[in-house]
This record gives C-alpha cells, structure tokens and sequence, in this order.
C-alpha cells in the first residue's frame, strides 16, 4: 500500500495552484456604450418597421390598387413576368368602385378636349349662310374659290359686288401647295389680318386649305360647308336665304345675273 502511493501521485495530473479565474469585468467605457448602442439599434429597427408600415398601409389604401387579388399577384415571382389576368381583375375592380370618376375621366376625353381643340383652333366649318352673314358683316373678310378653272368656266364664283368685295380666284393643287400659298397671298393686300372663306365644289379640300392657310399666316379660314354643289351648299341654300347678286349662276345666265346685280346696286345706292 505504502509502496503503490508513489506511483499513484506519480500517475495522477498535478494539481492547478494558480488562482480561481474570476470574470472580467467590463470597463466604464464600454458599460455606458453598450446600452446607447441597444437603444439606437432599437431605434433604427423601430424607424425602419414604422416606414415599412406606412408605405404598405399607402400602397394597399390607393384607389388604383384596391382590389381583390394582393399586389403581390401581378408578377409572378418564380418567372418574373407579369400577370395579365391580375392587371385586367384590378382594373375591372378599379372600374367597378370609382364608375363616376372613369366616366367624368371618360367624359372629358371625348368630348371636352375634342371640343376645346376645335373652338380653340383657327380654320371652322361654316354652313353658306354663315359664310354669306360673315362676308356681309366683317370687313376683313373674303372669299377664295378654289375650284378648277374648268368648274369656274361652267359656274362661276358668287359675285360680292353687292357687298364691296370681290371673290379671290385660285385653284387648289395638292401637288404643289406652296405654289398655291403663294398664289392666294398675292390675292389679299394684308393676309395676317384677313379671314378667309374657303369655297370648293363639295367640301374635300376647303378643309385642307383652310388648315394651310392658317398655318401660313392667315388670321383665320373657314371651310363652307357642302362647298358650292353639296348638300346646304352655296347652290342648295342661295334660292330661299341668300341675294340675287350672290347666287351662283352657269355661263349661260351669267349675262342676266349682271344686269340684274346692277339694278339692285343701284335701289341700294
């Protein structure tokens, strides 16, 4: 027993004498940096869910939005393409909680904007009654005839004699419409200052040169309406509501339409 102790201690590890180890205690320092660097995480991470919060309430809350299929659905997330059939749902939806907001939106649209633009712009229509009244009434108005030189050997242009004027002869060609521009402002002494009424055989091209005429210069242009042979055109209206002297007569009864313009010049006189 005595003999084996030696070998046991021997066997057996050595002891440690060194001191217990205690914890190591933080330093001032980093004990007062620890709890304001929790509380502006805290912080951070409050502002951050706060944001999430408010920008998805936004999102879900926004009329165009409001459906019933989440927004997530547009897309879809394994492909990356967009849905189509969740787009048309949230549109139909759209349509179906706000129907007075797309029809005033509609509304506005088609008929308020065309509108606008067409008072807002400088070449009109005109019916021939207007035109005459607007011949009649305005000094700065004129009448440019536009028709082939054949048509106006066949029926001649209205005669303004009546009213101080004359009608302003030059055919349209739509082959060379600056020669034309050029042709009708020679016509006129003062064209920025003249309002010009557009007389064709029916009303095809009157609308195209009222629009050209205006974008060279003229004050303004109206196009007549069924021009000299269409429908409430200068022929079809000038029987009942328009003056002998600006009816529009053939070559055959162009002698007779003078004589009796100066008869009625001359009551007036």
């Amino acid at each position: 027993m005595m003999s084996s102790l030696p070998t046991i201690l021997a066997s057996s590890p050595p002891r440690n004498l060194s001191k217990p180890s205690t914890p190591q205690t933080p330093n001032s320092d980093q004990s007062r940096t620890a709890p304001l660097n929790n509380i502006s995480h805290s912080l951070h991470l409050l502002s951050k869910t706060n944001l999430s919060l408010t920008l998805s309430h936004t999102i879900l809350c926004s009329p165009v939005l409001a459906s019933t299929q989440p927004f997530t659905s547009i897309s879809d997330q394994s492909t990356g393409k967009i849905d189509l059939e969740s787009i048309l749902i949230t549109i139909d939806n759209f349509f179906n909680k706000y129907p007075f907001f797309v029809a005033g939106c509609t509304f506005i649209y088609l008929v308020v904007y065309p509108a606008a633009i067409f008072y807002l712009r400088k070449y009109k229509p005109i019916t021939a009654i207007n035109a005459f009244r607007k011949l009649k009434s305005q000094p700065d108005s004129q009448l440019l005839d536009i028709r082939d030189d054949k048509t106006l050997a066949s029926l001649a242009s209205p005669s303004l004699k009546f009213l101080g004027k004359s009608s302003v002869q030059v055919p349209y060609s739509e082959e060379d419409e600056s020669g034309f521009v050029k042709r009708v402002k020679e016509g006129f002494s003062d064209p920025e200052n003249t309002v010009v009424c557009v007389l064709d055989n029916f009303d095809g091209n009157s609308m195209k040169v009222a629009e050209l005429l205006v974008e060279n210069g003229f004050k303004e242009a109206y196009y007549i309406k069924g021009g000299a042979r269409g429908k409430n055109g200068w022929l079809a209206i000038q029987e009942e509501l328009l003056p002998p002297p600006v009816h529009m007569y053939t070559a055959k009864n162009a002698k007779s339409s003078s004589n009796n313009e100066a008869s009625i010049v001359g009551t007036e006189n």
